[in-house]
């Protein structure tokens, strides 16, 4: 009962604590944030990759280490401007701060119907779409984008992702899976987690909104793709706005960009 107490007083005092270092963040800030991990991203997909691939590297592996390189970056800023905030990088502190709470039974009805929102968004409204925005000059994708992201290629053959046979390259396995996962918690974190809340403060009920455009448009690296993309950034935002719970963003955000590893796996045995 004693460590029950404790326990409870322990909780209740880093909550008092993250909450008092919780302060509203301006529009500039938020522009800010997303802005400087959009131009990394778009650098390395517009600038670095096809230079290297100038060189004799493949796109599959300039992509591997290029486009999760910033990834990276989010997630290690994620804890930095928490401690910029004043408060100590503990689990205790981190789980507090960033509303990773307990998923209760409502709460799995909402991350449910989310991830069938996405599902049908990205399964049957993004191909025809993104297909279509393809084919306008400004939203087109480059030319040295392969299939799996340029809809104006026709599909790889059996076996190809990004233009390399996947069949016996173990290695690849576990570089997608560390990739993935600087990707998801990195935005997770980041923009769920450090920004969403701040926003909340200043925005009120409308926070989602204007999280859920600029995380949309932040996409922009997949122009083709951007009507769909702040179809899914608006949903998640409202989402984890209404249960306070970035678990749901990690859960749906996670196990939908987790397709592509389970096709990798199936390809490098077979």
């Amino acid at each position: 009962m004693a460590r029950l107490e404790e326990y409870l007083i322990l909780k209740r005092r880093i909550f008092m604590q993250t909450a008092k270092s919780l302060k509203p963040v301006s529009l500039l800030a938020s522009v800010a944030i997303f802005g400087i991990s959009f131009t990394l991203i778009f650098l390395a997909l517009y600038v670095v990759i096809p230079s290297m691939m100038k060189i004799g590297i493949s796109f599959m592996v300039g992509y591997l280490i290029f486009f999760y390189l910033p990834f990276v970056l989010i997630f290690f800023s994620a804890f930095l401007l928490l401690k910029a905030e004043g408060l100590k990088l503990s689990w205790p502190v981190i789980k507090s701060r960033y509303r990773l709470n307990k998923i209760d039974r409502k709460t799995w009805m909402w991350t449910a119907g989310l991830l069938v929102i996405w599902l049908v968004v990205l399964l049957f409204v993004q191909p025809p779409v993104g297909k279509t925005m393809a084919q306008i000059p400004f939203f087109a994708p480059p030319s040295y984008f392969p299939p799996e992201i340029n809809p104006n290629l026709a599909p790889s053959a059996n076996g190809m992702m990004f233009g390399m046979e996947l069949a016996g390259k173990w290695w690849i396995i576990p570089v997608y899976f560390v990739g993935w996962f600087f990707n998801i918690f990195g935005e997770e974190f980041l923009f769920r987690g450090y920004l969403l809340p701040r926003q909340e403060l200043a925005y009120g009920k409308y926070a989602w909104l204007i999280h859920g455009t600029m995380w949309g448009l932040w996409h922009l690296f997949w122009k083709w793709n951007i009507i769909t993309l702040l179809i899914t950034a608006l949903s998640l935002s409202y989402v984890v706005q209404k249960t306070k719970n970035i678990y749901v963003g990690i859960i749906v955000h996670g196990s939908l960009n987790f397709i592509p590893l389970i096709m990798i796996v199936v390809n490098v045995i077979g």
